[in-house]
């Protein structure tokens, strides 16, 4: 039976583990997901950007996404998004968790729309994050260049206010990969964390690129959620090249085959490496 997203985000947390979110774009992404958390009875979040997921919509619909790669262990997550109606649609089409990312806000919009999404998100038990400060770079047509650190007494007083599930926190983490490690302010993850007695749920965005180190620091301090997309991408991309070079003609069957088999590697390593 599958077990209710907070409950696995708990377990997680209690044993220093964390869940994957992946932001996928196509049905090969979402089938070699899907296959690696069924073969490694551990869970996963198949997360979409609002662009790709109203691109899915539009092409297969939410509700046969979510029906044909559901299983005991995937859970659904839609990435940031501001427009609360699109985040509405996606709690009645029953996804696990939504993002309503108002970091872009002053601190009492951002608390006014997440409370108004909360209300709406707990009649299907649905978890919401939220965001305070900003991720830079832009990921899949969301964000922009800079960045800027959440602070710690705005960080307590969302929190307070808004009892939100799932807090991201601006750290000097970063959409894509890394140019410079050196932003990274681990050291407010962990003063939150304490200030919090621990007991709130953390997610961590831009994991690509971040050092093993850096990330099991973050694990300690209450992220139970690891955001990566940017290496998904780079990984379809070496696999499509792999594949030219070694065939002259297509075949959807080797093609389908390839896609699969390399991306349920790369989800494999990451789901060993920190939820197992």
């Amino acid at each position: 039976m599958k077990k209710p997203l907070r409950d696995v985000l708990l377990d997680l947390q209690n044993n220093n583990k964390s869940l994957l979110a992946f932001n996928l774009q196509n049905l090969y992404q979402l089938e070699a997901a899907s296959l690696t958390s069924n073969k490694l009875k551990l869970p996963l979040i198949i997360q979409f950007s609002e662009r790709y997921l109203r691109f899915l919509d539009n092409k297969h619909q939410i509700e046969y996404l979510i029906n044909k790669y559901s299983n005991d262990y995937v859970y659904f997550h839609l990435d940031h998004c501001i427009d609360l109606d699109f985040i509405k649609k996606c709690i009645d089409s029953k996804f696990d968790s939504v993002m309503y990312d108002g970091s872009s806000f002053d601190l009492s919009k951002n608390i006014e729309n997440t409370i108004s999404i909360i209300e709406y998100a707990k009649k299907s038990n649905c978890l919401l994050e939220g965001e305070l400060g900003k991720v830079s770079g832009v990921e899949d047509g969301f964000g922009e260049g800079g960045s800027s650190y959440a602070e710690i007494a705005e960080i307590e007083s969302y929190i307070h206010k808004t009892g939100v599930d799932l807090m991201a926190l601006g750290i000097g983490n970063a959409h894509g990969f890394y140019e410079d490690l050196g932003t990274i302010r681990i050291d407010i993850l962990k003063e939150a964390s304490l200030r919090l007695n621990k007991k709130q749920f953390f997610v961590l965005h831009g994991g690509t690129g971040l050092p093993e180190e850096i990330i099991r620091e973050a694990i300690s301090y209450g992220v139970v959620k690891l955001n990566v997309s940017t290496h998904i991408k780079k990984k379809t991309i070496d696999i499509l090249k792999s594949y030219l070079e070694e065939n002259e003609l297509y075949n959807e069957i080797t093609f389908d085959t390839t896609m699969i088999k390399g991306l349920s590697q790369l989800f494999e390593k990451y789901l060993t490496k920190y939820t197992k």
